[in-house]
């Protein structure tokens, strides 16, 4: 019958539902993009604003360093005329290299080195540097002035020294007699590092703070971080951040995306000097200013995909739990007849395993136990059964209950491998019977594809059913039991 016009057909619902859907989709679409990239353009100028800020920062900081190693100069020849001076008043001190270790490490000091007056090494807690000279290399050249001048005291900034390359800062002055020199050796380069890395983060933690702003000063060369707002960073890494530095960095400010502790973010980057300064925004805080309605929109749109990933999940967990309830054994948690049936026809449908084993597995005495300690004891001892098989025989293959207390294992190993698997089997048994004071016991037989080749699944079974029958027979007449009463 044919429709009337204007009739809309629910066809014609569906057409106009997807339609209007995709238009608001669209509009909303070119309003995001809109939004979003302004709001990147204006986090990108934050960051540059925020990165001139860190460098006129660390640029204030790095004279204060200046100011700490010229301190430092001044506490160390303050150090080595504190150790000539007892070298002069102490008799015996100039040469016993015992009580100059010990004064250097009342005085913290690494090195003594008492020079003649031509600029020698012949004294000092370093043995092995005696006869050294001003002449002996660059870094011993710089206190050439000291012979010219006895009234000279000086401190050298840290250089590798002479004999070894180690780091060291050295001060020298003149004793007070005239006729030696005496030099004290400091290693603070860790010193320094540590007090200019405590200042810089003090620095940038104490910086003033934004929602979702974060900014990250690393060292250039090595990338570790060195003060950090973002909490529990410093000592990281910009590449274990994903902020591995870009050479670009070296000439003006770059600008890119990445997931920062887990949050999509906008960065910006700029190296000085010796050090990479990171600004880290959140794309979150950001984009807030995004129209309520998109928001609404989006929560709608998350909310449905919510409810139908629900629905769908619980469909497919009931589905699941339904497959798995068709499958497993509930006692055992093993694979069920059913399992094992359908397992076996895959079996014999495919190229056979040269190491598959077939082990079939049944409980000795069950009905003695059920008779003389009832259901329950009967059920742990099948489920302790279940756990010894389990232990040895679960990481090699798959397990089934397919009858009361008639279980099989299908697994794949050589038959070195199996031995000790069935004697792990053996002992995991006898464990289980002290632990628990009842005596399990099962008889096995099994048989390997390579033994019969042109057997069918079928016929490996019944083979392995029937050496597990005359285990168990052979237990039996062992004990002096009647197979009746098994």
């Amino acid at each position: 019958m044919e429709k009337p016009m204007g009739y809309v057909t629910k066809k014609d619902k569906l057409v106009l539902v997807l339609l209007t859907l995709f238009v608001m989709t669209l509009l909303l679409g070119v309003v995001y993009l809109t939004l979003t990239y302004s709001n990147r353009d204006q986090a990108y100028q934050t960051g540059v604003m925020l990165i001139d800020q860190v460098r006129g920062v660390l640029a204030s900081n790095e004279k204060k360093e200046q100011s700490l190693v010229d301190s430092l100069k001044e506490n160390y020849i303050a150090k080595a005329k504190a150790v000539s001076y007892i070298i002069d008043n102490v008799p015996g001190t100039e040469t016993d290299i015992a009580e100059q270790i010990r004064i250097a490490s009342l005085m913290s000091i690494d090195e003594i080195h008492i020079f003649d007056e031509t600029g020698r090494i012949y004294a000092g807690t370093v043995p092995p540097y005696y006869g050294y000279t001003f002449d002996s290399g660059e870094q011993m050249a710089y206190f050439k002035p000291m012979l010219t001048n006895k009234a000279l005291s000086m401190c050298q900034d840290v250089t590798p020294n002479t004999a070894e390359g180690k780091s060291m800062m050295y001060a020298i002055c003149w004793s007070d007699t005239g006729k030696r020199m005496i030099q004290i050796g400091i290693e603070p380069r860790r010193l320094i590092e540590e007090m200019r890395t405590n200042e810089i983060s003090d620095v940038i933690e104490g910086m003033p703070s934004y929602d979702g702003v974060d900014i990250i000063v690393a060292q250039s060369d090595t990338g570790e971080v060195i003060g950090s707002t973002m909490p529990n960073q410093v000592g990281n890494t910009l590449e274990n951040l994903g902020l591995t530095p870009d050479e670009s960095m070296l000439f003006d400010a770059v600008h890119f995306q990445r997931i920062v502790a887990n949050r999509k973010s906008y960065c910006s980057a700029r190296q000085m000097n010796d050090y990479s300064i990171v600004v880290v925004q959140d794309r979150g805080e950001v984009d807030r200013d995004v129209p309520l309605v998109l928001l609404m929109v989006f929560v709608y749109l998350m909310l449905s995909a919510i409810l139908i990933t629900l629905i769908v999940g619980r469909m497919a967990k009931h589905i699941l739990a339904e497959r798995i309830n068709a499958n497993t054994d509930p006692m055992t948690g093993f694979f069920n007849r059913r399992a094992y049936e359908n397992d076996i026809a895959k079996l014999a449908a495919l190229p056979r395993e040269e190491n598959l084993v077939y082990v079939s597995i049944d409980l000795n005495g069950l009905k003695a136990a059920n008779d003389n300690l009832g259901h329950e004891a009967c059920d742990k001892l099948i489920c302790g059964a279940a756990e010894c098989m389990e232990d040895c025989f679960g990481r090699n293959g798959k397990l089934y209950r397919i009858g009361g207390d008639e279980f099989v294992a299908l697994i794949v190993c050589d038959e070195e491998r199996l031995k000790k698997l069935l004697q792990g089997y053996t002992l995991s048994q006898k464990a289980w019977s002290e632990n628990n004071d009842m005596e399990l016991s099962t008889a096995c037989g099994y048989v390997r594809a390579s033994e019969f080749p042109n057997k069918s699944m079928t016929e490996l079974a019944k083979l392995a059913d029937e050496r597990m029958y005359e285990a168990k027979s052979e237990h039996y007449r062992a004990n002096g039991l009647d197979r009746r009463k098994r």
